[in-house]
């Protein structure tokens, strides 16, 4: 798993394009740009072993990021592929060795049938949508899930700070607001998105580009 860092980090990069607006204003749609980017480019690939003990479920992220999409997962030591499937379609009555892997959360998995054992789970990752304010008493306007891979900054930075911007930037009604700016920024935004997603599919060592499940 990578370091997370706040999304504070990526504040020099956007605030000498809209002085004006907030720190913590600009630190959250910074997540929510950073929301997106994983979406569409699937940059933040996750890929973990572990053992499955638990029916209902086994934490395989972080509790302040969330499974966008399973890439693939395999089973005990003859690393059987699993299937993705939707949790709804899975049927808890039935018997026998793992066919299926689903998500049950915004942070765990299960199998189906289900049974103990070892798992190998590739996953790809994005921030958790969510908002949790006063956890730190030094900084009260500081919302723990704002926080993103370390690499998110040093790589795609300018990205990020370009979505940012569009999000911030078109914000009606304040000093900072700026539609026609937020707009070129919007297009920036999406050129790199496009970019980003054609150079990781080209990445995945000559994996067929695929979409197998959908979010939580």
């Amino acid at each position: 798993m990578p370091t997370m860092v706040s999304t504070r980090e990526l504040l020099p990069l956007i605030a000498p394009f809209a002085p004006t607006c907030p720190d913590f204003i600009t630190a959250q749609q910074a997540r929510f740009a950073a929301i997106e980017f994983c979406e569409r480019s699937r940059a933040w690939r996750h890929v973990v072993t572990t053992t499955v003990t638990d029916r209902e479920m086994t934490p395989v992220v972080p509790d302040t990021a969330t499974i966008h999409e399973i890439e693939f997962a395999e089973w005990g030591e003859s690393r059987d592929k699993l299937t993705p499937v939707q949790f709804s379609t899975i049927k808890g009555d039935i018997e026998g060795r793992p066919h299926y892997v689903t998500q049950v959360n915004p942070h765990a998995i299960t199998v189906s049938p289900f049974e103990e054992g070892e798992i190998r789970i590739s996953m790809f990752l994005k921030p958790l949508s969510a908002t949790e304010y006063g956890s730190d008493p030094a900084n009260p306007l500081e919302d723990r899930f704002n926080v993103i891979p370390d690499f998110f900054v040093s790589i795609h930075g300018s990205t990020l700070a370009a979505g940012t911007l569009a999000r911030i930037l078109s914000i009606p009604d304040e000093p900072w607001t700026n539609p026609q700016e937020a707009q070129r920024y919007w297009m920036i935004f999406q050129d790199k998105l496009n970019q980003s997603f054609r150079a990781n599919m080209r990445g995945q060592q000559r994996a067929p580009i695929r979409t197998r499940f959908k979010d939580f």
